[in-house]
Formats: structure tokens, sequence, C-alpha cells
């Protein structure tokens, strides 16, 4: 028995002996990990640059556009002409042009203009959803870090139970072999032990499945040496600060990223309808553009005769003088536009309804959420004050029942359950204390701070 509590011992103190191999990480490593390295982050990211490119995209509907373009073109063939008599002409010819156009517009019914504030609102939309984004990711990886290190502090309560019946139970084997204690307690004790060693097991097992969750979260391959820094639990009530639920929602309805972006949202949409409310409206537009066109005849026979007296101007000069320019207003109006502008409009109002919705939706969850995570705080702060009392009601009942077994006053059962008693208050007063500080940062979440301060 000795030696199988040793080799369980020796698994734990292993564990343990690699803990300075391997890199360890603090709980803000991790949230700086998963900054860079969440899908979900790397996706919002993405978004705020499409958002950016559509701001700059709807901008430049403002701004007067500039294109060029030039041309070559080499023909050759007889022509035959009737009209004077006739006459069949065979050439050669090359042809150059070049233009330069420019377009901007004046009005457009207010779509530029719309589409403009639209895509700005869009980018701002964006960027808080990053942030809350974010938000999401620090309460999931601090909430998972919490259960690591409550886990961790289960497994350090089952191995000090463990030590202490393989303690008792080796007492009994001395015992028994004397004459002064029956085989039947130590048969009990021996399955008491048996049972606490399944505790610790499961225990660890716990703990190895709690590394792999949050190094899997943060992305990282869990074959790797990675382990996890203790934090010091803050199960004070802090009640200054969480104690108040009518405080805890006007900060939520003032700081909640997510509620700002539904607004945005609802006026993105009322942009919307506005653009699309300029199919119903003429669009005007100033245009401007240099022309120029030149040709060189290479031959040139009429009548089987050379015409080409080389009297041609050359293509260099006739680029530079042959240039004419055209400046132009043009207005165009759709009279009926088959229903186009109509339906585009209908749907438009109708996504506003249904951003109008979805805000309304995010105020109602916002405040039920605070209002439950408020709840979940004073239930936090009520098993704190019991656990506490039970705790030391506990190792009180334990040091008196062990007291009075070690002079045979007391039977095996008592003290086994006094044990036990005294396992599971530890093991409540160390849940309850992580809850305690995990609900507070709950509740920082729900109301839009930073959970890590």
């Amino acid at each position: 028995m000795k030696k199988l509590f040793i080799f369980y011992l020796a698994c734990f103190l292993f564990a343990n002996s690699s803990y300075s191999q391997v890199k360890i990480l603090t709980l803000q490593d991790c949230l700086n990990i998963a900054y860079t390295r969440s899908t979900t982050v790397l996706k919002g990211n993405n978004n705020i640059a499409l958002s950016g490119a559509q701001v700059l995209a709807a901008y430049g509907q403002f701004l007067p556009d500039l294109a060029a373009g030039a041309g070559y073109n080499f023909e050759g063939g007889n022509n035959f002409y009737s009209s004077t008599g006739p006459t069949v002409v065979n050439t050669t010819r090359s042809a150059f042009n070049y233009q330069v156009v420019s377009s901007l517009n004046l009005f457009t019914g207010f779509y530029n203009y719309a589409a403009w504030k639209a895509a700005k609102l869009n980018q701002q939309a964006a960027s808080l959803t990053l942030e809350r984004a974010k938000q999401q990711i620090e309460l999931d990886v601090t909430q998972t870090y919490l259960q690591l290190i409550l886990d961790r502090e289960l497994a350090v309560l089952d191995s000090e139970n463990l030590v202490i019946s393989v303690k008792r139970e080796e007492q009994l084997s001395m015992l028994t072999d004397v004459g002064r204690k029956s085989k039947t307690d130590l048969y009990q004790q021996e399955a008491q032990t048996s049972s606490d060693k399944l505790l610790l097991i499961n225990a660890q097992n716990r703990l190895r499945s709690d590394k792999i969750t949050l190094l899997q979260k943060l992305r990282i391959d869990s074959t790797d040496k990675y382990d996890f820094a203790d934090i010091q639990v803050e199960d004070d009530a802090a009640a200054g600060k969480y104690g108040n639920r009518d405080v805890l929602v006007a900060e939520a309805l003032h700081d909640r990223v997510d509620l700002r972006s539904a607004a945005l949202n609802t006026q993105v949409a009322d942009y919307n309808i506005t653009k699309y409310k300029s199919g119903y409206l003429p669009k005007i537009s100033l245009n401007a553009g240099l022309y120029n066109n030149g040709a060189y005849f290479n031959t040139l026979n009429v009548n089987g005769q050379n015409e080409n007296g080389g009297t041609q101007a050359p293509i260099l000069n006739q680029l530079g003088n042959q240039t004419y320019g055209l400046v132009g207003i043009n207005a165009s109006w759709y009279i009926f536009d088959k229903y186009y502008t109509r339906s585009n409009v209908t749907a438009a109002k109708i996504q506003a309804d249904n951003a109008r919705i979805d805000y309304q939706d995010t105020l109602i969850s916002l405040v039920a959420d605070v209002k439950r995570a408020h709840n979940d705080y004073v239930n936090a702060v009520q098993q704190m004050e019991t656990v506490g009392a039970g705790l030391t009601a506990a190792q009180k009942a334990y040091d008196a029942v062990n007291g009075r077994y070690q002079v045979g006053a007391s039977d095996f059962i008592t003290e086994a359950n006094a044990q036990l008693v005294l396992l599971q208050a530890a093991q409540s007063k160390a849940q309850a204390s992580v809850n305690m500080m995990l609900q507070k940062k709950v509740i920082d979440y729900y109301i839009g701070q930073d959970i890590v301060q």
C-alpha cells in the first residue's frame, strides 16, 4: 500500500517537477495570445480594413475621374468609287488617336452622400464589433483560466486528503498487527484510501483537460510544453462597485459597445433608404475631354497611278495640332425604371425596421444580462459567507473527532465522515472563492468594462 501511494505521489510530483521546464503563461499572456490568434479578432480586423476601403470608394465618388486612351489602326486594300466615274483607289494607311476625358457628378439625387455616410458608420460599427469581440474573448479565456485554477486547487485538496488516508491506513495496519485495532477498521480504511485515490485521479484528469481546452482556445497545439501560472483569487465582495443593480444597468447603457453598434446600424439603414430614393431624382454630371486624330498614307494609288505626293504633315505635328476639346453638362432622369427604385426603397425600409428590432433586442438583452449577472453575484456573496463558516466548523469538528479517534474514544465511521466533511467544505470554499471572482468579471463584461484591469 505504501509503495502504491509513493507511486501516485511520484506521478504528482513529477508533473510538478516539469513545471520549471515548460513555458509558464499568465492570464495576461493568454489574453495577448488570444487577441492576435483568435479567429474572431482576425476576421474583425479584416472587416475594419474592408469598411475602410468602402469609405474610400464612397468618398471617391465626389471626385472627378480621369481616363486616357490611345489607338493605332493600319488599313490597306482596294476601294472602288463610281460616283464621279470608275475609280480604283489602293491605299495603305496608318491612323493614330488619343483622348483624355473626365467627368464629375454634380448631383446624384443624394446617392453619393448617403453611400459615404453609410460607409463611415459601417466602419465605426465594425470597430465597435471588434471591441466587443475582444471583450467576449477576455471573458471566455478568463473563465477557462479560472476553471483551471480551481481544478488545480481541488487536485491539491484531494492530494492532501489522500495523504491523510494513507497515513491512517499505515497506522491501522501497525495497530492491527499488535491487536489494538480490529481488521474491520483496516479494511474500511483501505476502501476509503482507494476511493480517495480515485478522487485524485479524476481531479488530475480534469486539470489536464482544462489545460488542453485553454490551449485550444489560444490556438496553440496542446502537445506543446506550456503551463499556467497561479493567480491571486480576488474573492472579496467589492459591494461598492457591484452591489447596486440600477447603477450597473445605467453603466451598461452608457458603455456597452454592442448597443452603440446596433444604434449605428439603424442609422446606416436610414441612409440606405436615402441612397435608394435617389432613383426618383435626376442625375447631373459635368464632362470634359481632349481628343486628337491623325493619319498618314503609306501608299496612295489611284487607277494604278501613284498619287502620294509627299505633302502629308508628319504624324507628330498632326498629334500636336489636330487637338480639339469638349465640355458638356449631361442630365438624365428616369421616367419609368420598371419599379427598380421602388423595390429597392421598399427593401431598404424593411431592413431599417429589422435594424430597429435588433437594437431593441440588444437593449432588452443588455438589461436582462446585467440583472441576471447581479443576481449571480448576490448568490456568490451569500455562498462565500456560508462556506467560510462551514469550513471553520468542519475543521474544528475534524480536529475534535480525530483527537478522540487517536485515543480510541471514537469509531472509524465518525472519523471518516469528519474527514469527508472537511474535504467537501474545503472544496466548497475553493469553488465559492473562484466563483466570486468570476461573477465580478461577468458583471464587468455585461456592463461593457475591461475584465482584466
